[in-house]
Protein backbone atom coordinates (compact mmCIF):
# COMPACT_ATOMS: atom_id res chain seq x y z
CA UNK A 1 0.00 0.00 0.00
CA UNK A 2 1.47 3.62 -1.18
CA UNK A 3 0.23 7.16 0.32
CA UNK A 4 0.34 10.05 -1.99
CA UNK A 5 0.76 13.27 -0.18
CA UNK A 6 1.09 15.32 -3.61
CA UNK A 7 -0.38 15.17 -6.85
CA UNK A 8 -0.61 16.25 -10.40
CA UNK A 9 -3.14 15.84 -13.34
CA UNK A 10 -2.49 14.42 -16.28
CA UNK A 11 -4.36 13.58 -19.51
CA UNK A 12 -4.44 11.62 -22.19
CA UNK A 13 -4.93 12.65 -25.26
CA UNK A 14 -5.47 10.59 -28.57
CA UNK A 15 -5.09 11.90 -32.02
CA UNK A 16 -6.99 10.97 -34.73
CA UNK A 17 -5.11 11.51 -38.02
CA UNK A 18 -7.37 12.50 -41.13
CA UNK A 19 -5.06 12.86 -44.49
CA UNK A 20 -5.59 13.34 -47.77
CA UNK A 21 -3.24 13.00 -50.52
CA UNK A 22 -1.90 15.44 -53.53
CA UNK A 23 -3.15 14.74 -57.09
CA UNK A 24 -0.51 17.28 -58.66
CA UNK A 25 3.05 18.62 -57.95
CA UNK A 26 3.37 21.21 -55.84
CA UNK A 27 6.73 22.91 -55.20
CA UNK A 28 7.05 23.28 -51.26
CA UNK A 29 9.53 25.30 -48.97
CA UNK A 30 11.55 22.34 -47.45
CA UNK A 31 14.42 24.89 -45.89
CA UNK A 32 16.41 25.27 -49.42
CA UNK A 33 16.24 21.09 -49.67
CA UNK A 34 13.95 18.55 -50.83
CA UNK A 35 12.40 16.60 -47.51
CA UNK A 36 10.98 13.72 -47.75
CA UNK A 37 8.30 12.68 -44.73
CA UNK A 38 5.96 11.29 -42.99
CA UNK A 39 2.69 13.66 -42.24
CA UNK A 40 2.28 13.62 -38.69
CA UNK A 41 5.72 12.04 -38.02
CA UNK A 42 8.22 13.06 -34.93
CA UNK A 43 5.56 13.85 -32.18
CA UNK A 44 3.34 11.83 -29.96
CA UNK A 45 2.73 8.27 -30.97
CA UNK A 46 -0.65 8.41 -33.53
CA UNK A 47 -3.03 7.01 -32.07
CA UNK A 48 -6.54 5.22 -34.07
CA UNK A 49 -9.06 4.16 -32.01
CA UNK A 50 -11.55 1.46 -33.73
CA UNK A 51 -14.13 -0.61 -32.29
CA UNK A 52 -14.02 -3.99 -32.33
CA UNK A 53 -16.64 -4.30 -34.95
CA UNK A 54 -16.29 -4.74 -38.03
CA UNK A 55 -13.72 -7.50 -37.89
CA UNK A 56 -11.84 -6.35 -40.58
CA UNK A 57 -11.73 -3.08 -41.34
CA UNK A 58 -9.40 -0.65 -43.64
CA UNK A 59 -6.94 1.96 -41.92
CA UNK A 60 -4.75 4.86 -43.08
CA UNK A 61 -1.23 4.35 -40.87
CA UNK A 62 0.62 6.77 -42.75
CA UNK A 63 1.27 9.38 -45.75
CA UNK A 64 3.66 9.59 -47.42
CA UNK A 65 5.01 13.10 -49.13
CA UNK A 66 7.54 14.84 -50.46
CA UNK A 67 8.18 18.49 -50.19
CA UNK A 68 10.29 19.41 -53.28
CA UNK A 69 12.12 22.91 -53.44
CA UNK A 70 12.81 22.32 -57.75
CA UNK A 71 10.99 21.20 -60.78
CA UNK A 72 13.37 18.92 -61.28
CA UNK A 73 13.01 17.45 -57.79
CA UNK A 74 9.22 17.17 -57.82
CA UNK A 75 9.62 15.63 -61.35
CA UNK A 76 12.16 12.83 -60.10
CA UNK A 77 10.93 9.43 -60.08
CA UNK A 78 11.65 8.47 -56.61
CA UNK A 79 12.45 5.43 -54.37
CA UNK A 80 11.73 5.89 -50.98
CA UNK A 81 13.06 2.95 -48.29
CA UNK A 82 10.96 3.03 -44.83
CA UNK A 83 11.84 0.14 -41.63
CA UNK A 84 9.10 -0.97 -39.40
CA UNK A 85 11.14 -2.48 -36.37
CA UNK A 86 10.73 -3.32 -32.59
CA UNK A 87 13.98 -1.87 -32.25
CA UNK A 88 12.66 1.86 -32.68
CA UNK A 89 9.77 0.90 -31.11
CA UNK A 90 12.38 -0.52 -28.22
CA UNK A 91 14.13 2.60 -28.09
CA UNK A 92 11.17 4.51 -27.72
CA UNK A 93 9.74 2.15 -24.31
CA UNK A 94 12.98 2.69 -22.76
CA UNK A 95 12.55 6.62 -22.97
CA UNK A 96 8.88 6.77 -22.28
CA UNK A 97 8.14 3.99 -20.10
CA UNK A 98 5.40 2.57 -22.80
CA UNK A 99 5.18 -1.55 -24.06
CA UNK A 100 4.77 -0.83 -28.22
CA UNK A 101 5.30 -3.83 -29.62
CA UNK A 102 5.03 -4.30 -33.76
CA UNK A 103 1.56 -5.24 -35.33
CA UNK A 104 2.13 -8.93 -36.13
CA UNK A 105 1.80 -9.55 -39.81
CA UNK A 106 -0.76 -11.98 -39.07
CA UNK A 107 -3.51 -9.39 -38.52
CA UNK A 108 -2.45 -6.92 -41.58
CA UNK A 109 -2.39 -6.79 -45.16
CA UNK A 110 -0.92 -3.57 -47.09
CA UNK A 111 -3.74 -2.13 -49.52
CA UNK A 112 -2.41 -3.08 -53.16
CA UNK A 113 -3.15 0.62 -53.83
CA UNK A 114 -0.63 1.80 -51.26
CA UNK A 115 2.32 0.61 -53.53
CA UNK A 116 4.49 -0.91 -51.08
CA UNK A 117 6.97 -3.61 -51.67
CA UNK A 118 7.66 -5.58 -48.59
CA UNK A 119 10.77 -7.27 -47.46
CA UNK A 120 11.21 -8.22 -44.26
CA UNK A 121 11.39 -5.03 -41.96
CA UNK A 122 11.96 -3.26 -45.07
CA UNK A 123 8.99 -1.22 -47.16
CA UNK A 124 9.64 -0.21 -50.61
CA UNK A 125 7.45 2.95 -52.19
CA UNK A 126 8.19 4.09 -55.49
CA UNK A 127 6.88 7.50 -56.13
CA UNK A 128 6.40 7.92 -60.42
CA UNK A 129 7.41 11.25 -61.20
CA UNK A 130 5.46 14.23 -60.48
CA UNK A 131 3.90 12.00 -57.56
CA UNK A 132 4.45 14.01 -54.30
CA UNK A 133 2.13 12.00 -51.73
CA UNK A 134 1.37 8.40 -51.20
CA UNK A 135 -1.17 7.31 -48.49
CA UNK A 136 -0.26 4.25 -46.99
CA UNK A 137 -3.39 1.79 -45.90
CA UNK A 138 -3.81 -1.63 -44.14
CA UNK A 139 -6.50 -4.24 -43.90
CA UNK A 140 -6.47 -4.59 -40.41
CA UNK A 141 -7.60 -8.23 -39.28
CA UNK A 142 -8.85 -7.63 -35.17
CA UNK A 143 -9.23 -10.76 -35.03
CA UNK A 144 -5.60 -11.32 -35.02
CA UNK A 145 -4.59 -9.16 -32.31
CA UNK A 146 -4.81 -9.61 -28.78
CA UNK A 147 -6.25 -7.07 -27.52
CA UNK A 148 -4.57 -6.63 -24.31
CA UNK A 149 -1.79 -5.40 -25.84
CA UNK A 150 -0.17 -2.28 -27.31
CA UNK A 151 0.62 -2.87 -30.89
CA UNK A 152 2.28 -0.51 -32.95
CA UNK A 153 3.83 0.51 -36.42
CA UNK A 154 7.05 1.89 -35.73
CA UNK A 155 8.28 4.04 -39.40
CA UNK A 156 11.01 5.35 -40.07
CA UNK A 157 12.31 6.47 -43.68
CA UNK A 158 15.81 5.73 -43.79
CA UNK A 159 16.31 6.43 -47.48
CA UNK A 160 15.39 8.89 -50.78
CA UNK A 161 16.80 8.61 -54.23
CA UNK A 162 16.25 12.16 -54.33
CA UNK A 163 16.29 14.67 -51.30
CA UNK A 164 16.63 13.92 -47.53
CA UNK A 165 14.78 11.98 -44.88
CA UNK A 166 13.09 14.35 -42.36
CA UNK A 167 15.08 14.20 -39.47
CA UNK A 168 11.96 14.65 -37.37
CA UNK A 169 9.39 14.01 -39.50
CA UNK A 170 10.59 11.27 -41.22
CA UNK A 171 9.67 8.60 -38.18
CA UNK A 172 6.42 7.84 -36.35
CA UNK A 173 4.84 5.30 -34.65
CA UNK A 174 1.20 4.44 -35.67
CA UNK A 175 -0.86 2.69 -32.40
CA UNK A 176 -3.75 0.73 -34.10
CA UNK A 177 -6.17 0.92 -30.77
CA UNK A 178 -8.81 -1.18 -31.22
CA UNK A 179 -11.53 -0.81 -28.46
CA UNK A 180 -14.89 -2.08 -27.48
CA UNK A 181 -17.71 -0.05 -26.22
CA UNK A 182 -17.25 -0.36 -23.04
CA UNK A 183 -13.90 1.31 -23.14
CA UNK A 184 -14.10 4.77 -21.99
CA UNK A 185 -13.74 7.59 -19.23
CA UNK A 186 -15.85 7.28 -16.25
CA UNK A 187 -17.00 9.03 -13.18
CA UNK A 188 -17.18 6.70 -10.31
CA UNK A 189 -19.65 6.94 -7.17
CA UNK A 190 -21.12 4.72 -4.87
CA UNK A 191 -19.61 3.10 -1.77
CA UNK A 192 -16.78 0.70 -0.30
CA UNK A 193 -16.35 -1.27 2.83
CA UNK A 194 -13.11 -2.53 4.25
CA UNK A 195 -14.13 -4.95 6.78
CA UNK A 196 -10.65 -5.51 8.16
CA UNK A 197 -9.59 -1.67 8.56
CA UNK A 198 -12.16 1.06 9.16
CA UNK A 199 -9.51 3.49 8.31
CA UNK A 200 -10.10 2.72 4.64
CA UNK A 201 -12.47 4.39 2.70
CA UNK A 202 -14.34 5.46 -0.81
CA UNK A 203 -12.46 8.29 -2.79
CA UNK A 204 -15.59 9.43 -4.29
CA UNK A 205 -16.31 10.58 -6.91
CA UNK A 206 -13.10 9.75 -8.87
CA UNK A 207 -12.14 9.90 -12.26
CA UNK A 208 -11.61 5.98 -13.64
CA UNK A 209 -10.51 4.61 -17.13
CA UNK A 210 -12.25 0.84 -18.55
CA UNK A 211 -9.26 -0.09 -20.98
CA UNK A 212 -10.03 -3.25 -23.98
CA UNK A 213 -8.69 -6.45 -22.81
CA UNK A 214 -10.52 -8.17 -24.96
CA UNK A 215 -13.97 -8.30 -27.02
CA UNK A 216 -16.16 -8.46 -24.08
CA UNK A 217 -13.76 -7.26 -21.18
CA UNK A 218 -12.13 -4.12 -19.79
CA UNK A 219 -9.67 -3.73 -16.71
CA UNK A 220 -9.83 -0.62 -14.34
CA UNK A 221 -7.17 1.91 -14.12
CA UNK A 222 -6.71 4.84 -12.51
CA UNK A 223 -5.21 8.12 -14.35
CA UNK A 224 -5.47 10.92 -12.12
CA UNK A 225 -3.44 9.49 -8.69
CA UNK A 226 -1.80 6.27 -9.58
CA UNK A 227 -1.52 6.22 -13.72
CA UNK A 228 -1.65 2.75 -12.88
CA UNK A 229 -4.21 -0.12 -12.39
CA UNK A 230 -5.25 0.65 -8.96
CA UNK A 231 -8.48 1.64 -7.00
CA UNK A 232 -7.54 5.17 -5.29
CA UNK A 233 -8.94 4.72 -1.51
CA UNK A 234 -8.54 7.30 1.63
CA UNK A 235 -6.46 5.73 3.85
CA UNK A 236 -7.76 8.11 6.73
CA UNK A 237 -7.16 11.68 5.40
CA UNK A 238 -3.98 10.46 2.59
CA UNK A 239 -5.12 8.91 -0.70
CA UNK A 240 -3.93 5.34 -0.92
CA UNK A 241 -4.48 2.03 -2.72
CA UNK A 242 -4.93 -1.16 -2.78
CA UNK A 243 -1.64 -2.88 -4.13
CA UNK A 244 -2.05 -5.37 -6.60
CA UNK A 245 -5.50 -5.64 -7.01
CA UNK A 246 -7.27 -4.12 -9.92
CA UNK A 247 -10.93 -5.41 -11.74
CA UNK A 248 -11.51 -6.56 -15.09
CA UNK A 249 -14.94 -6.69 -16.07
CA UNK A 250 -16.06 -9.01 -18.50
CA UNK A 251 -19.46 -9.27 -19.88
CA UNK A 252 -22.13 -11.27 -21.95
CA UNK A 253 -24.25 -10.57 -24.76
CA UNK A 254 -26.71 -9.00 -23.23
CA UNK A 255 -23.90 -6.53 -21.50
CA UNK A 256 -24.18 -8.23 -18.10
CA UNK A 257 -20.82 -8.52 -16.29
CA UNK A 258 -20.52 -11.88 -15.79
CA UNK A 259 -17.18 -11.35 -14.10
CA UNK A 260 -14.77 -9.58 -12.25
CA UNK A 261 -11.08 -10.85 -11.65
CA UNK A 262 -7.82 -9.73 -10.64
CA UNK A 263 -5.40 -8.14 -13.33
CA UNK A 264 -2.58 -8.95 -11.55
CA UNK A 265 -3.87 -12.65 -10.95
CA UNK A 266 -6.54 -14.97 -9.18
CA UNK A 267 -5.10 -14.55 -6.93
CA UNK A 268 -2.10 -12.06 -7.45
CA UNK A 269 1.16 -12.63 -5.39
CA UNK A 270 -0.64 -10.76 -2.11
CA UNK A 271 -3.34 -13.39 -2.28
CA UNK A 272 -5.71 -10.38 -3.47
CA UNK A 273 -8.39 -11.71 -5.72
CA UNK A 274 -11.96 -10.45 -6.99
CA UNK A 275 -15.49 -11.71 -7.38
CA UNK A 276 -19.09 -10.33 -8.59
CA UNK A 277 -20.97 -9.80 -6.37
CA UNK A 278 -24.58 -10.72 -7.97
CA UNK A 279 -26.52 -9.08 -5.50
CA UNK A 280 -25.74 -6.09 -8.31
CA UNK A 281 -27.28 -4.81 -11.30
CA UNK A 282 -24.06 -5.37 -12.51
CA UNK A 283 -24.89 -4.17 -16.34
CA UNK A 284 -23.84 -1.96 -19.05
CA UNK A 285 -26.77 0.80 -19.83
CA UNK A 286 -26.46 1.16 -23.99
CA UNK A 287 -28.75 4.23 -23.69
CA UNK A 288 -26.35 5.83 -21.39
CA UNK A 289 -23.52 4.20 -21.44
CA UNK A 290 -23.09 3.94 -17.60
CA UNK A 291 -22.49 0.56 -15.64
CA UNK A 292 -23.60 -0.18 -12.19
CA UNK A 293 -21.64 -3.32 -10.73
CA UNK A 294 -20.92 -4.66 -7.47
CA UNK A 295 -17.94 -6.77 -6.38
CA UNK A 296 -15.47 -7.80 -3.54
CA UNK A 297 -11.93 -8.29 -2.85
CA UNK A 298 -10.50 -10.91 -1.30
CA UNK A 299 -7.61 -11.14 0.91
CA UNK A 300 -7.31 -13.95 3.17
CA UNK A 301 -4.31 -13.40 5.23
CA UNK A 302 -6.12 -9.84 6.45
CA UNK A 303 -9.68 -11.40 6.40
CA UNK A 304 -10.64 -15.35 6.61
CA UNK A 305 -12.39 -16.57 4.04
CA UNK A 306 -15.33 -17.34 2.72
CA UNK A 307 -15.66 -14.01 3.52
CA UNK A 308 -14.38 -11.10 1.79
CA UNK A 309 -12.04 -7.82 2.48
CA UNK A 310 -13.72 -5.60 1.07
CA UNK A 311 -17.26 -4.88 -0.87
CA UNK A 312 -17.45 -2.30 -3.62
CA UNK A 313 -20.74 -1.00 -4.99
CA UNK A 314 -20.12 1.50 -7.99
CA UNK A 315 -22.37 3.41 -10.17
CA UNK A 316 -19.71 4.24 -13.12
CA UNK A 317 -21.35 7.57 -14.80
CA UNK A 318 -19.86 7.23 -18.75
CA UNK A 319 -17.88 10.59 -19.35
CA UNK A 320 -16.53 9.80 -23.14
CA UNK A 321 -13.73 8.25 -25.17
CA UNK A 322 -10.13 8.07 -23.64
Amino acid sequence: MKIIKSYTSWFLLLFVVGITSCEKAEIKDGGGKTLVKIIGGGGDPVVIPMDVTPMVEEILIADLRKDAVTEADASAATTVTITNTQAFLDAYNTANGTAFELLPTSAYTITPGSGVTVNGDTWTINLAPGELARPISIELDKSQMDLSKSYAFGLQITQTTVGSPSLGSGVVIVNPLVINKYDGVYEVTGSMVDFASSALTGLFPFEYHLITTGEKSVAGFDPYWWEDYFIPIYNGPDVSGYGGFSPVFTFDANDNITAVTNIYGQPATNGRYAELDPSGINKWDPATGNIDVKFFMFHPSAVALPNPRVSFDWHLAYSGKR
